[in-house]
């Protein structure tokens, strides 16, 4: 028989709860804290995220407003300087065409003056000799000049004669508390989409500039297609009731943005800056899916290892959360091992997360800091360049009105000097050359600051200059001073004028032998070097290869709120009597004359260093010119035709030129010259000042002469501070004042040149 296995008895089932059941319980016991503690850290983390954000866009939106009222600021300086021009004081508006159209920053901007009627006086964009008076496209802001001499700055509008989006700039003319004309810029709004072009927005951000009725001015995306357009009602409502706030709405696309914004202080335009929604709630859901990730795997590995896992999990939680609250308070999170890989991956994301909030925030905050500096640093260069200029037009005019009183002065004492046999008076007119001879250095010292002024320039090797210069410069400082004189090594020449280099040079060794009077003994280094130089490292300096040519002194130094004034003209620290100020604006004047800038360092009770940077040249060295041999003095005698619009100063340079021998014919302007020139066949030589009134100056007489009577010789003379481009004319120069034996004996070289020629 087959025997039968036992009936099995059914296991007792324990009311106690299971071990499986228990670590469910346990598992869901860590589980449930934890998910909801990384909820809170991801939503800490997203909310921190969007405000560091939307921080970021605003102090974008700001540091933009700013850049775009430099933008207005910039041609408002420039209408500003126009409006005190002395031409409109003397009506010639043809001098202040030529001064808008020269101040004009490209074919781009336009500048207008106009009448309180509204009548075009002056267009830059068009010829002066075409101007018909009509009405201006465009009318001026009701308030202009009413309540102060302030700029205004139009709204968006389609110029009649472009036909491109442009704005305006309106400045008043103002003469005794009275507006009397406008002045105006117009400007091509497409300009202004720089701002945005060297403002690199992150993907995804939108950047408008609307004027101040709310119409896009420029955009970082669509600028042709947007160029225009209206910003949206909702905008356009928050933007009247604030100047600076966030605010939820839509792109002219449609796109749904979280949009800052920020009205400019002065122009009344405004920035926005539209930060997609999407890009705001992207991180969360990313955040909240990798921490639910996480929570299933720690489930799962809490489900193999209950009783160890529940006991070493409690800790790794709780640091977790001191994380997640440290990182919520904006501190930097450093991983520690907790004994748990999925919590040591939170943590280390944790610390990463930190450690990039941190960097991104303060790449932003350095970001900011250097844009606002860079802003204010290019303000007040912009600034002092405006006063350095409309200083350096005022001295240069004076030089000029003081070079033909001077004329008249030496001419009159040469001519008196000649015809007196008294020694009294004899010695009374040396003593009024002398004194003339005084002020011709020091006007000759305001036209080397007010304008280039003519010179000879070739490539120079600088360590030969300074090899003829070390005696000079060693004999103009006082017994106990070093002078250390470096030409440097391989130092590249420079394309200046020597004679002016050299001046430069002695004017800053004598300064720093000034900044040493009182103390014992000191130093002077004299140093050359090559220097390349980046963009925008030095204010208003190209960047490209300079020869640098610094003068150092061991003195007392300039206080630092003097610094910025050291360039001007007649500005000095020294005594009444000790100096004019004008040494330092001279070298300033040559520096930017031959294409390079000043600098100046200094630091109280160390010491001052006063740096040339002067362009590098490719060219080799001008080779020395043999000193010539003598050639006999040629004979004076001849008819001059003589080109002199002040009176005094014709009257006198005749009666003197034929003291000397000449026959002297005499015209008061250019045409005047003409007509003698075609009637008279014996003039030998020409004697012309170059600006004279009536429209036709002095070269325009010797483009003339030159079809009328080839090979005419003509001397020109200026008592202005300008360089004549005379390199295809067969003319002389001399300046004014000059002495009457001299142009005497340039006259009559060039007559027997001519004579031997023929």
């Amino acid at each position: 028989m087959r025997s039968e296995a036992p009936a099995s008895v059914p296991a007792t089932r324990s009311r106690s709860p299971s071990v499986r059941r228990r670590l469910m319980l346990l598992t869901l016991g860590v589980l449930l804290p934890t998910a909801g503690i990384s909820l809170f850290a991801a939503y800490t983390i997203h909310d921190e995220a969007r405000r560091s954000l939307m921080s970021a866009a605003s102090e974008t939106a700001r540091a933009l407003s700013l850049v775009a009222d430099r933008e207005v600021a910039y041609r408002a300086g420039i209408l500003r300087t126009l409006a005190t021009s002395p031409a409109l004081d003397r009506g010639d508006l043809r001098g202040f065409y030529e001064q808008a159209r020269a101040a004009s920053p490209g074919a781009d901007n336009a500048v207008r003056l106009t009448d309180l009627a509204g009548r075009t006086l002056i267009d830059t964009r068009t010829a002066y000799s075409l101007l018909e008076q009509p009405l201006s496209p465009i009318s001026p802001p009701a308030d202009l000049g009413k309540v102060d001499s302030s700029a205004r700055v139009s709204s968006l509008f389609l110029s009649p004669v472009t036909k491109q989006h442009s704005f305006a700039v309106w400045v008043p003319v103002m003469r005794d508390n009275q507006m009397t004309l406008h002045v105006s810029m117009t400007s091509l709004a497409s300009q202004l989409q720089r701002i945005f072009d060297q403002q690199q927005l992150p993907p995804g951000w939108v950047g408008t500039l609307v004027d101040g009725d709310g119409r896009v001015l420029a955009r970082s995306t669509d600028v042709a297609k947007m160029m225009g357009r209206q910003a949206t009602p909702d905008m356009l409502q928050r933007l009247r009731q604030d100047r600076h706030g966030m605010h939820e709405t839509q792109t002219l696309e449609g796109t749904p943005v979280m949009t800052v914004f920020s009205r400019a202080p002065d122009s009344g335009w405004a920035v926005l800056i539209g930060v997609p929604r999407e890009s705001l709630t992207r991180p969360a859901l990313s955040a909240l899916r990798t921490m639910m990730l996480i929570s299933l795997a720690m489930w799962g590995l809490a489900a193999l290892a209950a009783v160890w896992l529940g006991r070493s999990i409690e800790g790794p939680v709780a640091l977790l959360q001191s994380d997640a609250e440290a990182i919520g308070a904006g501190n930097v999170v450093r991983p520690k091992p907790t004994g748990l890989a999925e919590t040591d991956v939170v943590q280390q994301l944790l610390a990463s997360a930190s450690r990039e909030l941190r960097d991104a925030e303060a790449n932003l905050q350095r970001r900011v800091k250097q844009a606002v500096a860079e802003a204010e640093r290019a303000q007040r260069v912009a600034l002092a360049t405006q006063k350095l200029e409309a200083l350096g037009r005022l001295t240069g005019g004076i030089a000029h009105d003081f070079n033909n009183l001077l004329q008249t002065m030496s001419s009159g004492a040469q001519l008196a000097g000649k015809l007196s046999t008294d020694p009294r008076a004899i010695k009374a007119l040396g003593a009024c050359e002398r004194a003339i001879g005084k002020a011709v250095k020091l006007t000759r010292q305001l036209m080397s600051f007010g304008r280039a002024q003519p010179g000879h320039r070739e490539v120079v090797d600088i360590a030969r200059q300074f090899e003829s210069l070390a005696d000079l410069l060693r004999g103009a400082v006082r017994e106990g001073i070093a002078v250390q004189i470096d030409p440097g090594d391989a130092t590249s020449p420079v394309l200046l004028d020597p004679v002016q280099f050299e001046l430069a040079v002695l004017n800053l060794v004598l300064n720093a032998r000034d900044a040493m009077k009182g103390s014992h003994g000191g130093a002077i280094a004299v140093r050359a070097f090559n220097r390349l130089v980046q963009d925008n490292e030095i204010p208003g300096l190209r960047g490209g290869r300079y020869v640098a040519v610094g003068v150092t002194d061991s003195g007392h130094g300039i206080a630092s709120d003097l610094l910025p004034r050291v360039f001007e003209p007649f500005f000095t620290t020294k005594a009444v009597g000790e100096g004019t100020g004008l040494g330092l604006a001279q070298v300033y004047a040559f520096a930017v004359q031959t294409g390079g800038i000043a600098t100046v360092r200094s630091e109280t009770g160390r010491g001052t260093t006063v740096t040339l940077f002067l362009p590098a040249s490719d060219a080799p060295p001008t080779a020395a010119v043999p000193t010539p041999t003598a050639v006999p003095l040629a004979v004076r005698s001849g008819t001059l035709l003589l080109v002199e619009d002040d009176s005094l100063v014709r009257g006198l340079t005749a009666q003197a030129l034929e003291d000397c021998g000449f026959s002297v014919l005499v015209a008061s302007s250019a045409p005047d010259a003409l007509a003698i020139a075609g009637s008279r066949h014996d003039i030998d030589a020409v004697l012309s000042d170059v600006v004279m009134p009536g429209g036709m100056s002095g070269v325009d007489l010797v483009h003339a002469l030159q079809r009328q009577r080839p090979g005419l010789p003509v001397v020109l003379v200026s008592g202005y501070a300008t360089v004549l481009d005379t390199a295809d004319l067969p003319v002389k120069v001399i300046a004014k004042p000059y002495a009457i034996e001299d142009v005497a004996r340039l006259l009559a070289q060039a007559i027997a040149d001519r004579r031997k020629e023929a």
